[in-house]
């Protein structure tokens, strides 16, 4: 194809204008002098030029259609399964492009995991308090959003909660609740205000002894956004990742609105889920206690902690929060399990891009609340908008 454009170039340069009926242009009308008028069905070089526009059309279009077959991947990461679902040519190239995602999520937990004594996060936590420490960009970028949303949050979201999530791990093991005195000290190096990052340095200092980092409730959904980003620079739009309940949702499927998502919902009452939506280009998170929780005496308690009490959630609960990025929505999402519905609802809405969706059970029964911005599929009779 290249070939036929190189052989036509000189002679559709000279003639293309004025078989085209241009020659009313000055800028042009010397081109045309001692050429032959324009004949029906053009010259030999424009015929062939046609035909090589058509034969270019007909790759692109069967290039479209090979591109048009789904594939899905998954893979234990980051203490959940990772999964990878994209539209690609052939299950080979399908294939180099998950597990460069699979790749790239291994390099993130390297740098978060809070169970790795070789972690990024570990070194900071155990030598940030001796001095400002210089930090991988993602681990800053990580920061600074959590940052954000605990100052958007009032404190409900905050990454330094790791001393008191310890004594709750415990907890579900043992299935005792944690001593009170043991959570009263491990607060006391709790405190997001406590964080100094110094952006030009790109360093993280801590200023209280025996804090404990734990990106547990934003590092699922970074993961994820970076994943797509990836398969995009690859040439992937068509995608999404998920880590577990953390998603993000590039350009819709081929012939389609968006990608299906089903929102999780505690409520089992009807039996289906709450509600499903269409979306792309966005991340969605779901935070709350159907998969990570512990029964003790008789109570379910989240492994999602209030950084005020010390004390993991009780009682059923979800909350969904879709956002331009990745941190934003899974973090979000964990400070809005913590807020008060109608304060939570304000905090996302005052964001550009943000909404939620939120489920609370309470003694008369379950309540829904949402964003108007929040898909419409879920403001119907029975699931939301209360």
């Amino acid at each position: 194809m290249r070939q036929i454009f190189t052989v036509l170039h000189k002679e559709v340069a000279n003639t293309c204008l004025c078989n085209l009926g241009l020659t009313d242009s000055r800028r042009f009308s010397t081109k045309c002098k001692g050429m032959p008028a324009p004949r029906r069905g053009g010259t030999p070089a424009l015929r062939l030029l046609s035909v090589a526009i058509m034969l270019m059309a007909a790759e692109m279009t069967h290039a479209q259609v090979r591109r048009e077959n789904l594939y899905e991947f998954s893979l234990p990461r980051m203490g959940t399964i990772l999964r990878v679902k994209l539209y690609a040519g052939d299950q080979n190239e399908a294939h180099r492009a998950a597990n460069a995602v699979f790749d790239r999520v291994e390099e993130l937990e390297e740098i978060f995991s809070d169970y790795r004594d070789d972690s990024e996060l570990t070194k900071v936590s155990q030598e940030g308090a001796v001095a400002p420490r210089v930090v991988s960009p993602e681990m800053f970028e990580l920061l600074a959003a959590s940052q954000r949303i605990s100052e958007l949050s009032g404190g409900a979201f905050d990454v330094t909660v790791g001393p008191v999530v310890a004594l709750w791990r415990a907890a579900r093991k043992t299935h005792a609740l944690p001593d009170a005195a043991a959570i009263a000290k491990a607060r006391e190096a709790v405190g997001y205000q406590y964080v100094e990052l110094n952006t030009q340095n790109r360093t993280v200092f801590l200023k209280h002894t025996g804090m404990k980092l734990d990106a547990g409730a934003i590092a699922k959904g970074y993961a994820a956004e970076q994943g797509v980003a990836l398969l995009r620079s690859r040439g992937f739009s068509r995608a999404l990742v998920a880590a577990g309940g953390d998603l993000f949702i590039g350009a819709p499927p081929p012939g389609k609105p968006g990608w299906e998502v089903a929102i999780d919902s505690p409520d089992l009452s009807n039996g289906s889920r709450a509600c499903t939506v269409l979306l792309h280009d966005v991340a969605v998170s779901t935070s709350g206690n159907a998969h990570q929780f512990a029964d003790i005496a008789g109570k379910r308690f989240s492994h999602i902690v209030d950084p005020s009490t010390g004390k993991g959630l009780e009682g059923e609960a979800s909350s969904t929060v879709i956002a331009p990025d990745g941190a934003t929505a899974d973090g979000l999402a964990t400070a809005l399990s913590v807020m008060p519905p109608e304060q939570g609802l304000k905090a996302a809405e005052s964001l550009p891009g943000v909404s939620a969706y939120l489920i609370r059970q309470s003694s008369t029964g379950w309540r829904y609340y949402s964003s108007p911005g929040f898909p419409q599929g879920c403001h119907e009779a029975g699931k939301g908008g209360h």
